[in-house]
């Protein structure tokens, strides 16, 4: 419960006896100018792009107008830090040229100035919190606009002081919605900004060569970028942006470090609490204290994430703006290939409890090194599906149902190879480089595992191979997609070695063999379910310069069926049927109100308005699910904390995406009785 003075007004003035050496300031501003190195480096990956990446053509003259934006982006993401007046005295628009000749001097000056100016922030921000010359009075129907790269920029140093203001008053607030009292609050906020300018200070000269050659690369596609010496260690972090120790997909966004996905089969994905999107806040080893990372590099949290195996991390994270802080504590560990490969169950749907088989692959995986050695026995997706199929043999399945989601990809051979255990032989992906060549590859075996009705059910967070599986199961007629709309990765990159360090660029796309590409728009399935996923914060088309969707000339190839001429038909069912349905009306209910919280444009000032606005949240939360709860003669819950997590290892029947593809899958068949006997 808050305590009353809360809500009037929440003034600094307090523990300055114990907080006298709050901070120190600079001496002098931060200043770093571009070395001889660095401007035949810049000549070197500009030239280099333009001659190896698949886009170097008149793709990226069309973007290269964007690159100064990009790199005002990358310098100044909330448009907090740089006036009006900045801009216009960068002169952004001859940028890019200036790159590929190698003069850095002006981005370099503006790459100094956002630093200054972050280091001004912090300063005024300590000073408030530190000598009580100002206060945060969170009484005011004030608030706070939203900023990306759409918000207008701020006139002059005036406005932007006064944006400073706001900001503190907001992460103020966003400490005491998370039950922390004025002086834990006043503690925080000041480790967190000592923390965040003494690592300012610490700002290398390969740093801000990185963040201008970043952004000049990412005008050609958000995948292509260059990797400095220094970040050798991290290599593996940027080409997938997998963390050695829990398992997680990170990436930044503006001052914080967001999850995008979990590795199947890591810490993270097997203890079930830790999700996409939310935010890591402070990290801690064992039993020592937590350490704000909130304004961290990406790079400086994975090194906090890291640690030897079986050891302790807990992470303080966050869903979003005045959501809870939750605690969770991982053990460290390897990802294990068990916990990974494919699981089979049988479920019962429909009205006279129909059994259908489902296959739930997490990733496309290969023991390569097994398989190398001779091992007969070697693990791979298809061979363990190919396995699981032939028990589904003898156990009355009426059809089977390819669980994908979550599914970010893995093993491009895996991915056809897989769908060759259900047709007898064909193409199944087209893959075109750079060149215009273009590499087909298919299934050569006529043996089929299984003849039956199939489906395959995906999500936002299945891609890459994911979406090639998906894409031939659709493109064939072999089966109907149920879910969501997929991530849409669909390109291939190579490293490219340079005078220092290496380049990461784009060198190829994926397409069906249909011809239509895989990028930016994904798969569309042909019934669509509600997302969990906001499309503006996860998937490729969230991503600042992807690569555009496209087609080229289609394969011969013979489709099995048209199971699209039967859509229309069992979209009519199954809204008829989802309509009394308890899981899937709250699935709804939760997806259609968390769509509405993330498109609002302003977050209040006024922590009274704050407090109510997340009471009203959780309520309707609760009531959604108790709602759930009385259709199905379940006990109610009196508190929001008490929502059951989506354990990974719950009844199948809670499932309501996965209970309502089954029931789909057999009104299919029902509409073809022919499938019943493929």
């Amino acid at each position: 419960m808050f305590k009353p003075s809360l809500l009037r007004k929440f003034v600094f003035t307090g523990l300055l006896a114990s907080m006298v050496n709050v901070w120190v300031g600079s001496a002098h501003a931060l200043s770093i100018e571009p070395t001889q190195e660095d401007s035949l480096l810049a000549q070197v990956i500009a030239r280099e792009l333009d001659r190896r990446h698949l886009a170097s053509n008149s793709l990226f003259a069309e973007r290269k107008p964007m690159v100064g934006q990009l790199i005002l982006k990358a310098i100044d993401p909330s448009r907090s830090l740089l006036t009006q007046a900045d801009i216009l005295r960068a002169d952004t628009d001859r940028l890019p040229e200036q790159i590929e000749q190698g003069r850095l001097s002006t981005v370099y000056q503006l790459y100094v100035l956002s630093l200054n100016r972050s280091e001004e922030r912090l300063k005024y921000w300590l000073r408030v919190l530190s000598d009580g010359s100002g206060s945060i009075d969170l009484t005011n129907r004030e608030s706070l606009r939203i900023r990306d790269e759409k918000t207008p920029w701020v006139d002059d140093f005036g406005a932007l002081k006064d944006l400073w203001r706001k900001q503190l008053e907001n992460q103020a607030i966003g400490l005491l919605l998370a039950e922390r009292t004025e002086d834990e609050v006043f503690k925080a906020l000041i480790r967190r900004y000592r923390s965040q300018k003494n690592r300012l200070e610490q700002t290398r000269p390969d740093d801000i060569f990185a963040g201008v050659i970043n952004a000049y690369a990412s005008a050609y596609d958000p995948h292509t970028s260059y990797l400095p010496p220094a970040d050798s260690e991290t290599f593996n972090i940027n080409m997938s942006l997998s963390l050695q120790g829990i398992g997680a997909v990170l990436q930044s966004e503006d001052e914080f470090t967001k999850v995008v996905s979990l590795i199947p089969g890591g810490p993270a994905e097997m203890d079930g609490r830790l999700k996409p999107a939310d935010r890591i806040l402070s990290i801690a080893q064992g039993s020592q204290s937590f350490e704000d990372v909130v304004g961290w590099r990406l790079d400086e949290v994975v090194q906090k994430i890291r640690g030897p195996k079986g050891s302790q991390v807990r992470l303080e994270v966050q869903a979003g703006d005045d959501a809870p802080h939750r605690e969770i504590i991982l053990i460290r560990d390897r990802v294990q290939l068990e916990e990974q490969s494919a699981k089979s169950e049988i479920i019962e749907a429909g009205t006279n409890g129909k059994r259908i088989g489902v296959i739930t692959i997490p990733t496309f995986y290969s023991d390569f090194a097994a398989k190398q050695a001779g091992d007969p026995n070697y693990r791979s997706t298809t061979r363990d599906v190919k396995r699981l199929l032939s028990e589904f043999a003898g156990q009355d399945v009426q059809g089977v149902i390819v669980d994908l989601r979550n599914n970010g990809g893995g093993s491009l051979q895996e991915a056809y190879e897989l769908f060759g255990l259900f047709i007898p032989r064909g193409p199944v992906v087209q893959i075109q480089s750079a060149g215009g060549r273009t590499d087909v590859r298919g299934d050569r075996d006529p043996k089929v595992s299984w003849e039956g009705p199939m489906a395959v059910l995906v999500n936002r967070l299945s891609a890459s191979a994911s979406e090639i599986f998906a894409g031939a199961v659709q493109d064939y007629g072999r089966g109907l997609v149920i879910g969501s709309q997929t991530f849409g990765k669909g390109t291939v990159q190579a490293l490219l070695p340079v005078n220092e360090g290496q380049l990461k660029l784009t060198i190829a796309k994926f397409y069906r063999i249909s011809g239509k590409s895989t990028q930016h728009r994904g798969v569309i399935p042909d019934i669509e379910f509600p997302s969990a996923f906001d499309p503006e914060e996860i998937g490729e088309s969230a991503l600042d310069t992807a690569l555009p969707w496209d087609q080229i000339r289609s394969l011969r190839y013979r489709p099995l069926d048209t199971p699209q001429a039967r859509v229309a038909q069992l979209i009519d069912r199954h809204q008829t049927r989802i309509a009394s349905d308890p899981n899937f009306k709250a699935l709804l209910q939760r997806t259609e109100r968390a769509l509405e919280l993330s498109n609002e444009t302003g977050i209040s000032l006024h922590l009274k308005t704050r407090i109510e606005e997340r009471e009203a949240n959780n309520r309707a939360l609760l009531e959604i699910e108790n709602m759930r709860r009385t259709a199905l003669g379940l006990p109610t819950i009196d508190d929001v904390n008490e929502l059951e997590s989506e354990a990974k290892d719950g009844d199948p029947k809670d499932d309501a995406s996965l209970m309502e593809s089954a029931r789909i899958l057999l009104d299919e068949i029902q509409l073809n009785p022919r499938l019943a006997g493929l």
